[in-house]
């Protein structure tokens, strides 16, 4: 492929010490699932592993077995769905894994090999985990084995894209049922809660574990959060993007007043025009959604409008403004050219969507450059 993402390795040292420095090394859990938010997994492990982070978590085993692979000694939580098949899997990674579901429970308990577990509780996120309802009748069914009770958890379902913390609240509120439950049976697992959104705005959820995503890659998880945090400290500076994304010229063309351009012929030239393409397009993650929308790449430092659909692995840009832009200069996509910024939160709005898919849905074979 011919565009590439830079990683910004200091910039992601530099969030992880920003939270390490709010909760501290053994609480905080660096999720670096889905190729660590499309950011790379080996590439984001190097960075990190000198840091030598207690934790870090994925979604699926095979991403244990990865890490384990690259070297990673300490603990690996694994968030997805576990179902019983998978118990000689985890075994073999050593990794903590979420159990939220009565079978999965069983399995574990009548499995002779110990599975670290850490029981999800659903407070209101309506995905996976069982009713706090049932939390004494699980405490007494794990008691048996307390050293298989690693953690006790939930996730919190309407944090990021709100400014009042109610819903919140009254999971967090759900969730003390549930942990009073081991707690009266004299059981000492890890209680957590918090991602990214609530270990930057929601005090209450500081318990033993915190579980940051979005944010270790110097994203705001919304703007609510960002303002929330404003709020509260008066300052947004401790977050850095660490992602940037560019991509060749590799034509560029003129075209006359009335002449098309890409697929379905959306888009007529009004003018004389200079087309530039670049070999970008939706099977390289850039949404095909931006198409027809007032969505730009930067060329030389000034924002250039894409024209026309987004196809499978192309894209054109007017570069009329831009006389000197020529084949192999570089367009960005996502980053800094000049006093010009394009944001993954900017780039996803144009699609209507949100950063996180944005960047999670960045080809793997896109060649990852740590700088």
């Amino acid at each position: 492929m011919l565009s590439e993402i830079t990683i910004h390795a200091e910039a992601l040292r530099r969030n992880y010490s920003f939270f390490e420095s709010r909760v501290g090394r053994e609480r905080l859990a660096a999720v670096v699932k889905s190729n660590a938010y499309g950011h790379g997994l080996r590439q984001v492990y190097e960075v990190l592993a000198p840091l030598n982070p207690a934790w870090l978590c994925v979604n699926y085993l095979v991403e244990a077995m990865e890490l384990r692979t690259l070297g990673f000694k300490g603990r690996i939580l694994v968030c997805g769905p576990f179902t019983p098949e998978q118990i000689s899997a985890a075994v073999q990674a050593e990794a903590d894994v979420f159990i939220g579901t009565p079978e999965a429970l069983a399995a574990v308990l009548a499995s002779p090999a110990p599975v670290r577990m850490h029981l999800e509780f659903d407070t209101g996120m309506s995905r996976q985990g069982f009713a706090p309802s049932k939390a004494a009748e699980i405490a007494d069914q794990v008691s048996r084995r307390p050293e298989v009770v690693a953690g006790v958890c939930t996730h919190f379902a309407n944090v990021e894209d709100v400014l009042e913390h109610n819903y919140a609240t009254r999971q967090l509120q759900k969730f003390e049922q549930a942990r009073l439950a081991f707690v009266a049976r004299g059981l000492k697992p890890l209680f957590h809660t918090a991602s990214s959104a609530s270990t930057l705005i929601l005090p209450e959820s500081v318990m033993d574990l915190h579980r940051v995503g979005i944010s270790l890659y110097g994203q705001w998880p919304s703007q609510a959060t960002r303002l929330s945090f404003l709020n509260e400290s008066g300052d947004v500076d401790g977050l850095e993007p660490v992602l940037s994304w560019r991509a060749p010229l590799t034509s560029v063309i003129e075209i006359e007043a009335g002449q098309y351009v890409g697929y379905g012929c959306t888009f007529r030239a009004s003018r004389k025009m200079r087309i530039a393409v670049i070999p970008v397009g939706y099977y390289e993650g850039f949404p095909r959604a931006t198409s027809g929308s007032s969505a730009y790449a930067l060329v030389q430092g000034a924002r250039c409008q894409i024209v026309g659909r987004v196809c499978m692995n192309m894209m054109m840009l007017d570069v009329t403004e831009v006389p000197t832009a020529k084949v192999g200069d570089m367009a960005v996509l996502i980053g800094k050219d000049g006093a010009e910024y394009l944001s993954a939160g900017e780039v996803a709005g144009w699609a209507d969507t949100i950063h996180y898919e944005l960047l999670a849905r960045l080809n793997p074979d896109i060649p990852r450059k740590v700088v």
